[in-house]
């Protein structure tokens, strides 16, 4: 019975780390190989110059994890642009919205937006205590009504894309978030090599709705920092109906 409660103790952890992974392709309509994966692999430096540890296929969050997020103790998080490869990259932006109302919302890159354009290619985004939310130490007269908030990508032809893919349009999934590992280091455009930590996730997006993109995941990618995911409410209720499980049948062993 004990080694059936490891084994089930197991798979409640793999699925809570690849319930809905999904899949992302490096060929695409960009070309071959320019999807996300071949996107980390250039910027990789170090253990393997060129190729990345991470498989971001197998090593992405869970839909369910990746929705919601918060600043850790710092108060504030960086943003950084990485690389975007799509046909509507002068007009596409990226920003934070509200958990409690996604229409407030903080633009962080507008269309001009670019990689490689030194400071203007990184922003400092700050959530003080009452709620009003800075960018780069400038207050953006917006507040927000918890700490907690989403990711979004703007499209000018189209709708706005959000991190909790509930908001989207057949609950598509359009973003892929993927943590450092404390093993590559890595240089993005413009900025010195440094190694990608577990403090530093990978936000990658698709610019259009996913059953009809061409899943490559290069539409706009950034490196946020400072920040960690906030389980959704039914997450958290269906990893607690399975330790319930697992305690139940833990009880039902003693007696």
């Amino acid at each position: 019975m004990k080694i059936k409660l490891i084994t089930a103790a197991i798979a409640l952890t793999a699925w809570t780390a690849q319930a809905s992974a999904i899949q992302v392709f490096d060929d695409g309509q960009d070309g071959v190989g320019t999807g996300l994966q071949s996107q980390l692999d250039l910027i990789s430096v170090s253990p393997v110059a060129g190729v990345s540890s991470i498989d971001v296929n197998s090593d992405q969050l869970d839909d369910g994890l990746d929705s919601y997020w918060g600043i850790t103790g710092s108060g504030g998080s960086v943003t950084t642009f990485i690389v975007e490869i799509a046909g509507q990259s002068g007009s596409n932006t990226f920003g934070i919205y509200d958990y409690a109302d996604p229409t407030n919302y903080v633009e962080l890159f507008d269309g001009s937006a670019a990689p490689g354009n030194g400071f203007s290619s990184q922003v400092t985004l700050s959530m003080l205590a009452d709620g009003s939310i800075g960018l780069s130490g400038s207050d953006t007269g917006v507040d927000f009504a918890s700490n907690q908030f989403g990711y979004y990508l703007g499209t000018a032809n189209g709708p706005t894309y959000y991190s909790d893919s509930s908001l989207n349009q057949d609950d598509s999934d359009q973003m892929v978030a993927i943590q450092g590992n404390g093993v590559d280091t890595i240089q993005i455009p413009g900025f010195a090599p440094g190694v990608w930590t577990a403090n530093e996730f990978v936000l990658a997006w698709e610019d259009s709705l996913y059953a009809n993109s061409d899943k490559d995941f290069n539409d706009l990618v950034v490196m946020v920092e400072s920040v960690l995911p906030v389980p959704e409410p039914g997450t958290l209720a269906l990893l607690g109906l399975g330790l319930a499980g697992l305690g139940a049948a833990r009880r039902r062993q003693k007696a």
